[in-house]
């Protein structure tokens, strides 16, 4: 493993112009040449945290070498496995640099990511930069490059009830590590990490908390990042992804609309369908993953909460009967099921 990048003094690391977070578990193959395009970085003074959250399959190994050969890069070892939200809160807490970067262990950057969003934010004065990005698949052995880039209307961050609205119902993607935040703008907003071992999709509450303080965003409109798809992903993970996971996730996001002035009708409405797809998508999991009881156990959460079933029968009503019809069939049956046998009963 060759590495060409820029060694750079003490004195000149109290202050990288970038600190960029890197949560470290079992990253496998994917972490060298996630770390290999961090190292090579054209804008040099920048600080790497990798937080070592208790691998077990030898990626602290490939961190120690990397930090061995590069003294931008600082390891963290995690005293138990916090997963990527308290992780990443404790790479803000040390974080030196003017501004924050989050990369995921298993991903990969264009060279000049940093310094493009770097300079984007010091020219206008941008609290927040993000560029767009590629999703990377590996289909019957061959690998797919779909590039991805935000809808236009969410450039304006002042228009707060379209981005709640879109990221309730899930269709603008949630990403954070697309994206460059001044560190005093989140240290100012006191914005931070779920934790994630006990709620999913914890990077779309920073996100919907990042653009709810935001009043202009930088936009570098290149594909900078790519993000890797494959078998061992966070995301496809029971353990996160879990049926009781969600509906924290759901209960968080629907708790911040209702903060932020949206009515319950419409928070209900932002995040109906959304609860629909993922409830489904969770109890299908928990069926092929575990013995008929305890799947039905799993699925017994949806029941105990009284705003997801509310949620559910919100798509029954006439107003929304369009919005249920354009599920898949699966899923309508699913809730049929939940409506016709599910009692009522406060959430715990």
């Amino acid at each position: 493993m060759a590495l060409n990048a820029v060694q750079i003094s003490q004195t000149e690391m109290n202050n990288p112009k970038i600190s960029i977070i890197v949560p470290v578990h079992n990253a496998g193959e994917y972490l060298d040449k996630c770390l290999t395009s961090l190292v090579m970085q054209t804008l040099e003074d920048i600080e790497i945290i990798l937080i070592l959250d208790r691998p077990t399959d030898g990626s602290e190994k490939v961190a120690e070498i990397f930090a061995a050969k590069d003294n931008r890069i600082k390891l963290i070892y995690n005293e138990e496995n916090l997963h990527t939200g308290l992780s990443r809160n404790k790479g803000l807490k040390i974080a030196t640099g003017k501004y924050i970067g989050f990369h995921d262990h298993d991903d990969y950057s264009e060279p000049t990511m940093y310094e493009l969003l770097y300079k984007k934010a010091e020219e206008h004065n941008f609290d927040v930069v993000r560029c767009n990005f590629s999703c990377i698949y590996n289909k019957n052995n061959t690998i797919i490059n779909e590039e991805y880039k935000y809808p236009d209307m969410s450039v304006d961050p002042s228009n707060k009830e379209w981005i709640y609205e879109n990221v309730g119902n899930d269709t603008i993607s949630c990403v954070i590590w697309n994206h460059i935040y001044r560190a005093d703008f989140l240290a100012q907003h006191n914005i931070e990490f779920l934790d994630s071992r006990t709620i999913c999709s914890e990077d779309s509450i920073f996100f919907i908390e990042v653009y709810k303080n935001l009043d202009r965003l930088g936009i570098v409109p290149k594909y900078l990042y790519y993000h890797v798809f494959h078998m061992n992903n966070t995301g496809k993970v029971y353990n996160y992804r879990s049926i009781k996971n969600r509906i924290a996730f759901f209960d968080e996001l629907y708790l911040f609309m209702r903060k932020n002035n949206i009515s319950e009708k419409q928070s209900r409405s932002f995040i109906s369908k959304n609860i629909a797809s993922s409830l489904y998508s969770g109890s299908r999991q928990a069926l092929l993953l575990f013995p008929r009881k305890k799947a039905i156990e799993e699925i017994q959460y949806i029941r105990q909460n009284r705003l997801m079933m509310e949620c559910i029968k919100n798509l029954y009503k006439k107003e929304n009967l369009s919005i249920l019809f354009s599920l898949k069939p699966t899923i309508i049956i699913f809730l049929f099921i939940l409506n016709l046998f599910g009692k009522k009963q406060k959430s715990s």
